[in-house]
Formats: C-alpha cells, structure tokens, sequence
C-alpha cells in the first residue's frame, strides 16, 4: 500500500519512511484527489478543498499548481506513467489496484461477507481481522471536521466509519459461528461504544453473553440497550432481546434482529460528484412505518450491494407474507438519505383482477409529489410517462412499488435517471427487466422464525415454551406473516400459554390468518387458469417435497406435460422450485388450496376467496 487514509494521511513510499502528509495545502490537495482516486476533480472544487474554510486568494489557481508539482516530485510514479495527470480545468491521481488502504479494506469486506455467506466462519474471521488492522484512527484524521463538510467528504468519511462498525459486527458473528464468545465481545466493544444506537451490535452482544454462560450480564446489557434506544429515539422499547439460548452459538443468519448499519459500507469512495438536485424543501417522504427484521441480513446486503453498484431496479420476489413489502421499506428508510428529491410508495396490489390503481393514476400523484402542477400533466399515460422521466433528470429519487402484476406495469413507472433508484416487491416469477438485480425471498428457518415470534409476543413467551415456540413455527412454516398473526392471537388472548396456542394450530393451521394474508393467496390464484387452479389443488395432497412423476400421477399427465403446469404454479408464488427437479409446497399454501372457492359465474372480476377455517 501507498496511501494510508484509515487514520492521518499518509503516504509510504516503498524506499522510505511513512511520511504524514496531511497538514498544510498539499495534504488537503492530495485528500481531495484521493477521495476521487482515478477519476477527473474540477480545479475549482480542488481550489475550494485546499482552502476550505480560509479565504481564496486570487493567485490562487497558481499556487495550485505549485501544489500539484510538489505532489508530482514526492509521489512515486505510477506503474502505468504519471501519477497525476492534467486536462484543462481538472486534475486527476492514478491510484494502482492495492494501493489505497481504504480500497484494502473494502476488499477484504466483501471477501469476509462472501465467506460467511457461505458457511465457511474461519475465513470471514480472518479476512475481517485483516481488514480491521489497516484503521489507524477516524479516515483522514487530521482532516476531518470542516474540511469534509466544505469539499463533500463527510459521506465518504462516514461510509468508511460505518465500514469500520460492520466488519466489527461482521467478526463478532463469525466469532459466534466458532464458538468464541468472549472475542466476539471483544469485537464488539467499541461499536456498543461509540455507536450506541445500533441495535444489532446490543443483539449481538446478548448473544455473546449468553453464550458465554453469563445469563445475568445479557439480562443487564439487555435493560441498558432498552434504556438507550428508549432515551435517545423516544420509543418504548427497542428490540434487543436475548434471541438465543446460552448454548446456540450458531451464525446470525439463523436469528438476530438484523441492521447492517450504512448501507454504502461496501461501495467505493466517491468525491460526492455528479448532478446535484434542486430539491424542494417539500419533497415527498412516503416511505410506511418501518419494522425490525429478523434473520434477513442476507438478502440486506444483497439490496445494499446492488444500490452501491447504481443498478436501477431492485426486484424482490416471494410468495404472500414472505416479508418482501418489510424487506424493501427497511432497506428504502436506510436508503433515504441518499435520495433527497423524494422518497415515494406506492401500493400496486397485483393480480389478474386487482383493484390497484393504474399507471395512469400513480404517474399522477408522483408528478404531484414532484411539485408538476395539475394543468401541466398530460392526460394519456405515455404522456404522463415521458413527463416523470423527465421531471427526475438530475435528481436523486427513491422508488418504492410494491406488489407489481408485470413488466409491463413496471416500465410505465420507472425513472430513467442514473441517480435513482426502484425497488419493487412482485409475487409472480415469469417476468423479468431489464438491468435489474432480482433478489428472492423465502420462509425463515426455524431459528430465525422463533425469534420472530417471540419479538411479536413480546413478553408472552418464557425460556421454558421452547418446545411450543418451535411448534408454532413448524405449523406456520417459517412464513413471517402468518408467525406475526399468530403471535398477534396470543397476544389478543392474554389468559392463553403458547401452548394453547398450539393446540389451536394443530386443529387448523389456517385459523389466525389474517384475511390480508388470504386475500394475497386468492389474488395469485385469480391468475391461474382452469389447469392452474386443477394442478394447485392436486399438489396439495403431495408430500411437501416432490418430483414431476409425482405430480403426474395425480394429474393423470405425462411428466413433461406436469412440469409446465408446475412451472406456472412457481411463477404465480404458489410453489417453490426445491432441489434440481424437485418442488416444495409451504404447509399452508397447501391447507389453503383444500378452502379455495372460486367466485360466482356473474362475479367474473372479483377475487378468489379462501374459506375461513371453523371457529
């Protein structure tokens, strides 16, 4: 490495001592071509980085360039030729792969998710050790404060601090995986300190102490993250809680409230260039309530990872009450500062007979959001289209379209301006856009869909209904919705154990749904033809696990002919692909399929309805 920007500015060069370069002009010079490493930086806004805060002089563009050639002479050169290279009006510093400690770091991070991603918590460790060495100190040290808020490197700054906070909670859950509770706690340590407010380190730490056989310190560090969270935000609880019992040390993935802190921890150091908005003081903040999650760190990063890498469009799939509307409004409140023209949401509530507004309708409210007055929005949707795309050119806007029917209802709402961004929930898999990153989602495991529950009961289960908690999730098949409607019938019934609870699932798994739940299901079903509808039915009474010789026989059809008919039930959410040639059925799609009622022959465009179980 040459440049050192974790701690005070330095530079190493391979023939001599680390020279501190931070203080005077040419330091502030060579932080702001750092910040924008190989790309070109506008002379006037390296002149506003050299004297930020300090009057300009009129020689100034001079003494830039004197600046430039000390840096020139004290630099070595670059593999590929000059080190910093002049056009007219902009400079830019070549900076070789392995050069900057910050790129390192950021390296390692993603090698260290990558790792734990897979299973393999020896090597995530390692690389995060490995990483967490190169921090000397707060990135460009000696010239933080004023000097970031006057050049635009307090994001970038603040992107490697949060970095710095997620590879530590990253080690801390490898450490877990391991067995090593007391490093874990070790890791932890400085973020519970100098970031008091990030539940998921306070998760984690209960976690630690569990395992660490400290019961009683978990139950204390439990009480102070409440106290804080309280104190500081103003809410009554946060939702730290001991998730696991003393003995699971097993990785996070599997149970943690989940936040990841800043979601630009992966995504490179950027000058804070490009189209700045105009942003009205009133631009739309729609975005719902958020909800904490649980155990969907993986798919977190996944979104993270894909806004870090400008892609356009973020598709999030699944079947009903998989929690893809929680996912995305979580990831768009971490998002929202990166969008201050408007965050918008919209509920398109699919289906082959929806009752969801059309694009016509929601291109008008966006437009109004934007601030386009009435007489001025065309009245055909193509018009109104064309009039959204370009109301956003320049600006920075976050999208939120939930429940999307298609491709074709999609394209009518996108914006086409590289600074923002879409994301979108949709239920059926046979469509697909252009340019976007698709991520699916899937029911819980088990240990994560406890902790779900028992954070939606709050205080209604005890460590010893461990057996009836791992009842309700196998009744509720791991599906986030359908474990918040139970936990929300024990709650509702406060003489009941969960063990009463159990019994009412054993006599019919379908009893707590909610009817938003059923009216998500009947709505996929409306998509299906009369073989579609025949072929749910059938699959119903298969093992949750089968093959298309399977379906066949109860089809009365040749496999090939089978598949395609499952294939549709995949796309529609109604089923999910298991192992290569295999398909999974959920335990309560399949009870639903058994109360389905099609609608009357004069009711042609109304919804399917699911029957509600005996009380």
């Amino acid at each position: 490495m040459l440049f050192h920007i974790l701690g005070p500015l330095d530079v190493h060069h391979p023939a001599t001592p680390a020279t501190r370069v931070s203080g005077g002009k040419p330091g502030r010079l060579l932080a702001a071509l750092l910040l924008a490493a190989n790309s070109w930086v506008a002379r006037d806004r390296l002149v506003a980085a050299v004297w930020s805060g300090c009057p300009v002089p009129a020689s100034a563009q001079a003494n830039l360039k004197t600046y430039v050639w000390q840096l020139r002479t004290g630099l070595p050169a670059h593999p590929g030729g000059a080190r910093i290279e002049r056009r007219p009006g902009a400079y830019r510093l070549r900076v070789a792969d392995g050069e900057l400690d910050a790129e390192l770091a950021e390296e390692l991070a993603g090698g260290a998710r990558r790792a734990a991603d897979g299973g393999d918590a020896g090597t995530a460790a390692a690389l995060c050790e490995q990483a967490l060495r190169l921090w000397r100190g707060r990135p460009f040290e000696d010239l933080a404060g004023d000097w970031a808020d006057h050049v635009g490197a307090a994001e970038a700054i603040g992107r490697l601090e949060q970095l710095h906070l997620d590879l530590r909670e990253l080690l801390a859950e490898q450490q877990l995986a391991l067995g090593r509770p007391r490093p874990a706690l070790a890791a932890l340590r400085p973020v519970t300190a100098t970031a008091p407010l990030r539940e998921s380190a306070w998760a984690l730490t209960v976690r630690a102490l569990h395992a660490a056989g400290q019961p009683g310190a978990a139950l204390a560090t439990r009480r102070k993250a409440r106290e804080i969270i309280r104190t500081e935000l103003g809410v009554g609880r946060g939702p730290c809680r001991p998730v696991r019992p003393a003995t699971d040390t097993g990785p996070p993935s599997a149970g943690t409230s989940v936040d990841i802190g800043h979601p630009y921890a992966a995504g490179g150091l950027s000058y804070g260039g490009g189209p700045r908005s105009s942003a009205r003081r009133s631009a739309a903040r729609e975005l719902p309530r958020d909800v904490a999650l649980v155990g969907r760190g993986t798919p977190l990063r996944a979104v993270w990872r894909a806004a870090a890498g400008a892609a356009p469009v973020v598709l999030v799939d699944g079947m009903a009450g998989v929690g893809k509307t929680a996912l995305v409004v979580h990831a768009a409140h971490r998002l929202a500062p990166r969008y201050p023209d408007g965050q918008f949401f919209v509920a398109l509530r699919a289906g082959r007979h929806g009752d969801g507004p059309e694009p016509a309708t929601v291109l008008e409210r966006l437009l109004r959001g934007l601030g386009v007055p009435a007489a001025e929005i065309p009245a055909d949707q193509a018009g109104r289209s064309a009039l959204w795309r370009s109301a956003l050119a320049g600006r920075r806007a976050l999208l939120v379209l939930d429940d999307v029917r298609d491709g074709g209802q999609l394209a009518a709402l996108l914006p086409a301006a590289p600074g923002c961004l879409t994301l979108a929930t949709t239920r059926y898999r046979g469509w697909h856009p252009d340019a976007a990153v698709r991520i699916g989602l899937t029911p819980l495991a088990e240990p994560a869909a406890a902790d779900l529950f028992r954070a939606a009961a709050v205080d209604r289960v005890t460590d010893a209904d461990g057996a009836a908690v791992a009842a309700v999730v196998r009744h509720c098949g791991g599906l986030p919705a359908a474990l918040r409607d139970a936990a929300g019938r024990l709650l509702s019934r406060p003489g009941w154990p969960v063990a009463r609870l159990v019994e009412e699932l054993t006599d019919d798994p379908c009893r707590v749904l909610s009817d938003r739940l059923r009216r998500s299901v009947g709505a996929a079903v409306a998509a299906l033809d009369s073989c579609g509808l025949a072929a749910w039915r059938a699959v119903a009474g298969l093992p949750e696990e089968f093959g298309p010789a399977a379906a066949a026989r109860v089809l009365g059809l040749r496999p090939a002919a089978a598949r395609t008919l499952l294939e549709a039930l995949v796309d529609q959410g109604l089923l999910e692909v298991g192992p290569v040639g295999r398909y999974r059925s959920h335990v309560l799609i399949r009870e639903l399929a058994g109360r389905f009622e099609e609608p009357a022959a004069n009711a042609a465009s109304a919804h399917p309805t699911v029957r509600q179980g005996a009380a």
